[in-house]
């Protein structure tokens, strides 16, 4: 999609109008997996909600044996959570 905005600068109102249009535009891109995937964007919830996976990831990966606490463990660990996310 294409679209010309013309933003008249005598008209404050109409200025803040075109900024929350933009915004909105912009927020759609990103939801739709145009990010570049080098940026996070969780609320404290979300957020929440992936410290409690990598928690039971860990439990689990324990209870095989395996060590938990390396940098390469992590890593994967997050690449699932990016490629759910934005599809990488």
């Amino acid at each position: 999609m294409k679209m010309t905005i013309v933003i008249d600068t005598d008209d404050p109102r109409g200025i803040r109008d075109t900024y929350k249009i933009v915004g909105h535009f912009h927020k759609r891109v990103d939801d739709d997996g145009y990010s570049t995937g080098r940026e996070v964007k969780y609320g404290k919830i979300g957020f929440i909600k992936v410290l409690r996976a990598f928690a039971r990831h860990c439990k689990t990966a324990e209870e095989r044996g395996e060590d938990s606490t390396g940098l390469r463990f992590s890593k994967l660990f997050a690449d699932e959570i990016f490629n759910e996310k934005y599809g990488l």
